[in-house]
């Protein structure tokens, strides 16, 4: 029997809250998968938790090797933490390992250079944080070298899509060149222009043509996009304000892509 440490971490939980996209990406798994995904997305969340606006970033740091020894705990069947002893409840062990450490050490990345010096940077963190995560979904359902190529730059596009929606919040998660003050120096079509180029460096149009994402990513993709096109049709408006869907929007997305 689960202990309530662990079910605290079980689907809906406070990674995937009723209405988020993440609930209804999670909500629209299979049956038999939905738990092993809501925790992911849980573990996701503890881990970028750590890093965010760490007060010490020593002592975040220190928290991040933890959880890279409890991955090592977790693919020989020793795990401890609550989080940690659900995830091997659910099977996952050494093949997800590795991906599992590249989210760690993209989080230790963001404490030790939280601001991306321009587009580039932007992009190739986006990638190994979240297009980590991705390519640890692909590596679950034993996917080839094309999906998981394809589930970095998707997870590194639904990256770059969340720090441009909350860019009021956390403005130095963004290339200085998009600065809420750099923003309101430029017109409309200017701002569409920037973010454009800079989501420009996402091959997501090609995912029609590339092999399927894992489900739980194509979801989340699939989120991010509509997400996007509503931020793109208020000319990226995102200086001031956070700009989201309402659940029911995130509910109809997420089923056509069950």
């Amino acid at each position: 029997m689960a202990s309530p440490e662990t079910t605290e971490w079980h689907f809906p939980n406070r990674a995937a809250p009723l209405g988020s996209p993440a609930y209804y990406a999670v909500r629209f798994s299979p049956p038999v998968q939905r738990q092993r995904d809501a925790l992911l997305i849980a573990w996701e969340h503890l881990i970028q938790d750590i890093a965010e606006r760490p007060i010490d970033p020593g002592v975040a740091r220190t928290k991040l090797d933890w959880w890279r020894a409890e991955i090592a705990n977790l693919s020989t069947g020793r795990a401890r933490h609550p989080l940690a002893l659900a995830l091997q409840a659910q099977g996952l062990a050494a093949p997800a390992t590795a991906a599992m450490i590249s989210v760690i050490d993209a989080a230790e990345d963001d404490i030790r250079s939280p601001s991306p010096a321009d587009e580039s940077a932007f992009a190739a963190s986006c990638r190994q944080g979240r297009g980590s995560f991705f390519e640890l979904l692909a590596q679950l359902e034993n996917a080839g070298d094309d999906v998981t190529t394809a589930c970095r730059d998707a997870g590194g596009y639904c990256a770059a899509i969340e720090r441009v929606q909350r860019l009021a919040e956390r403005p130095e998660r963004v290339p200085p060149a998009l600065s809420p003050t750099s923003l309101g120096r430029l017109s409309r079509a200017q701002r569409v222009r920037r973010f454009d180029e800079l989501f420009g460096q996402f091959d997501i149009s090609s995912l029609g043509e590339a092999p399927p994402l894992p489900g739980l990513a194509r979801r989340l993709t699939a989120l991010a996009m509509a997400l996007h096109n509503k931020i793109r049709r208020t000319g990226y408006a995102v200086s001031d304000q956070l700009i989201d869907r309402p659940p029911i929007a995130h509910l109809w997305t997420a089923w056509r892509c069950r």
